[in-house]
């Protein structure tokens, strides 16, 4: 096989490491061609550590593509080399200001471009139609086709105007799943002429406004194939290329994640779905081995499971979007205040009492997640930060026993309930209606606002849409006033 062959196929992959520091394996792969790297959590020290590593990558090839999730809320990669995380996309729709959206992408995207990183994997611009559903929640900017659509587009036109990529995902829709695809392989019963008045309306809106990625989904859409979305050559190639007009570069997610290996290897996924019309094959996992994922590319090429020119038309759409974002203008890092002026804007409507300077607060949040990776423990540390004389508890399973302690430590102190998500979470909503008939309480809504409808009227509550630090220490300062 040929040199060319084996610089495609490094060129068609994007991976995960371990550590801080760029591995010899890495360092390698990048020389030889390899498309990309995604980081997480797990590589981010603080800011000066980052911008050392993406240095350090790019000096073994500077046309290598550095990409990161950086949704907003409680999903937040940077956080320790970021003091103005950005706000969650929900939080971002239930204020509704594109021009404030706009602002938020482009202070967000600056801090990306400040650190060497140029690829930005949002906006998640999934319809959040389902409030059953158990990935996207505050990811998504709303429930409906024309709010995501209009701050999808405010959100690519921000990052654009920090010099980097937008990234809209998950293509073409997670919003109206009850399924996690981490776990196990969605499914979409509906007609074309309902995806395409939902799902798709956002895709078509930042296709038009120059998103430079898009991101494919796990989930089977059965009106147009009995495959995942990512391994469909009639949804990446027949949909997304030929009847949205996409030109640009086509990612898949994760191909780790079990709604893809419960059913096929790692490396078989990964040709798959280059062969159905994806031009950067995932593999987010730290152990991800660029080595070996590339010589299955060529095999495959070599068995007649890949044809080079699929491969090769992969490779260039990876390049030249590297050349495309050399010769952009890119913005400094700012100062964060667009997430100051969301948690301004979502305070603004709402009346919380003066509890004093010693609440105590039960924290009902969802389980730990890879999707989210909270950067904060839970409420009890937002609000220690702002008073000092406040504690609680962060509970994320059903444990009556933990609830009933925290109810004998919060005896005649001010008690703050926090629950995410409880519409969906069967014991979250059940602890919430005892604790309710227990004691007086303040309930504060960090997930979907439809948790709202589960407070009784005479109940004193607020709603964040989303677990961004900044807005929790607006909130926590308002209360302990």
């Amino acid at each position: 096989m040929s040199d060319q062959l084996d610089q495609d196929a490094a060129g068609a992959l994007i991976v995960g490491f371990t550590g801080t520091t760029a591995p010899d394996g890495l360092r390698r792969a990048v020389a030889a061609g390899l498309g990309a790297v995604i980081l997480f959590t797990r590589n981010v020290a603080d800011a000066d550590q980052v911008a050392t590593l993406t240095a350090t990558l790019r000096a073994e090839r500077p046309d290598l593509l550095i990409a990161i999730d950086h949704e907003g809320g409680e999903f937040s990669h940077l956080a320790p080399a970021n003091p103005w995380p950005l706000a969650s996309p929900r939080s971002l729709g239930d204020v509704d200001d594109p021009a404030l959206t706009r602002a938020s992408a482009r202070d967000a995207a600056a801090t990306l471009a400040g650190l060497g990183i140029d690829v930005m994997l949002a906006p998640s611009v999934d319809v959040n139609s389902n409030p059953a559903n158990p990935i996207i929640s505050t990811r998504s900017f709303g429930t409906t086709a024309d709010v995501v659509s209009r701050h999808g587009v405010a959100f690519v036109e921000g990052v654009h105007d920090a010099g980097i990529a937008a990234c809209p995902k998950h293509f073409p829709g997670h919003g109206d799943v009850a399924v996690d695809s981490h776990l196990a392989l969605p499914r979409v019963d509906r007609s074309i002429e309902e995806v395409t008045a939902v799902e798709l309306a956002p895709f078509a809106a930042t296709i038009a406004a120059g998103a430079d990625v898009v991101m494919s989904a796990h989930i089977v859409f059965s009106a147009y194939d009995d495959q995942p979305a990512t391994m469909s050559r009639r949804i990446l190639t027949g949909l997304l290329r030929e009847e949205l007009g996409f030109n640009g570069v086509i990612t898949t997610d994760a191909l780790e994640m079990q709604a893809i290996t419960k059913h096929q290897s790692i490396e078989d996924a990964a040709v798959a779905s280059i062969r159905a019309g994806a031009d950067l094959a995932m593999i987010a996992i730290g152990e991800a081995d660029p080595q070996r994922l590339t010589a299955h590319l060529v095999e495959a090429v070599a068995s007649g499971r890949l044809d080079a020119s699929r491969l090769a038309d992969a490779a260039a759409r990876v390049r030249g979007l590297a050349t495309d974002l050399a010769g952009r203008t890119r913005l400094p890092g700012l100062d964060g205040a667009p997430v100051r002026e969301v948690a301004e804007r979502l305070l603004a409507g709402q009346e919380l009492p003066a509890l004093g300077g010693t609440p105590y607060i039960i924290d009902l949040t969802q389980g730990l997640h890879p999707a989210w990776n909270p950067y904060f423990s839970g409420l009890p540390e937002v609000f220690a930060g702002i008073a000092p004389g406040s504690d609680g508890v962060i509970i994320r399973n059903d444990d009556p026993e933990a609830i009933a302690k925290a109810l004998a430590a919060s005896a005649d102190r001010p008690l703050v309930v926090a629950v995410q998500d409880a519409v969906r979470t069967p014991w979250m909503s059940a602890a919430l209606a005892d604790i309710l008939k227990t004691r007086d309480s303040f309930v504060l809504c960090t997930g979907i606002p439809q948790d709202r409808a589960l407070v009784p009227t005479k109940v004193p509550s607020a709603t964040t849409s989303g677990r961004n630090r900044i807005v929790l220490e607006a909130v926590a300062k308002t209360l302990t006033r």
